[in-house]
């Protein structure tokens, strides 16, 4: 379903600037040293493709999907595939089970993640960076493959009565872009979480897999069709204007994965064939 921008719709212009308020400790050499560093490691080892990079738009955006795997290696393809299809650095919010520990938080930050207010994230977009996001947050890593694999759950973020992340696209004039990972479930397989034992080591879940050392499975990263959220600033107050958007870019992220699971042939030594879901516009081509 296609979500189009009505006449009138914010510009930032309209919105008090937030950027002074947030010291951002981004630096981008570290950043660059990063890149260098898993495309040498996690890339190498999961050889993935970037498909539809061309509708990650210039300037700002939110680039919103859905955790795929136990592990975060999703992310960390995401942040080099992002820099390979637009050249910039996106910004990743993290969730705050990685901003526990000092010293991960602070390298985490240097590298553009950060574990902040919806300020802080209006902050970097009203600066045009493109910002990464999975609104259903760690739990997402938690789903057992066997019933739950490939599925957007509306829950956290996803949630009715939540949505944060519709409220600060409303906010900013950010245009959201649907994400697909596809691949990471399988390099583990989860089949479990034992809750008690993850209270103990103070973690949000503990999980019971089937493999312990990751399997090369092949990730296929695809960016679906821009969604510009019809409304303004205002509609960010409405909670039933909020939930119906929110919806709306549920599903089209679980289409997005749907479609590019159809797609795809084989889990390790896999491949996509061309072809896709009706308005997901793979502009920009598919990059291995």
């Amino acid at each position: 379903m296609a979500v189009a921008v009505r006449p009138g719709a914010t510009t930032l212009s309209r919105q008090p600037t937030r950027a002074k308020r947030y010291a951002d400790p981004f630096d981008e050499r570290s950043a660059e040293r990063s890149i260098g560093l898993l495309r040498a490691t996690v890339w190498r080892y999961f050889h993935p493709t970037v498909i539809g990079g061309g509708n990650i738009p210039d300037g700002r955006a939110l680039i919103v999907g859905c955790h795929s795997g136990v592990m975060p290696y999703d992310a960390a393809c995401l942040f080099v595939g992002v820099h390979e299809a637009t050249g910039r650095y996106p910004r990743f919010i993290a969730d705050r089970m990685f901003g526990r520990v000092d010293p991960i938080g602070r390298f985490l930050a240097r590298q553009g993640a950060i574990v902040g207010t919806p300020d802080v994230v209006e902050s970097l977009l009203e600066e045009n960076q493109p910002v990464v996001l999975f609104p259903g947050g760690a739990p997402d890593m938690t789903r057992p493959y066997l019933t739950q694999r490939y599925r957007v759950l509306p829950h956290r973020g996803y949630a009715p009565g939540n949505g944060g992340y519709i409220k600060i696209a409303l906010r900013t004039g950010s245009p959201i872009v649907p994400l697909a990972v596809v691949g990471a479930e399988e390099a583990h397989i989860m089949l479990g979480n034992i809750p008690q034992v993850a209270r103990l080591v103070s973690m949000p879940f503990f999980p019971v897999v089937l493999f312990p050392m990751p399997l090369p499975t092949k990730i296929f990263i695809r960016f679906g069709k821009t969604i510009h959220l019809p409304g303004t600033p205002r509609d960010a107050d409405d909670q039933h204007t909020v939930d119906r958007l929110n919806e709306i870019v549920r599903k089209r992220v679980q289409r997005l994965i749907d479609a590019t699971l159809r797609h795809r042939r084989g889990i390790i030594f896999s491949r996509y064939e061309r072809g896709g879901v009706a308005g997901s516009g793979d502009r920009g081509g598919t990059r291995r």
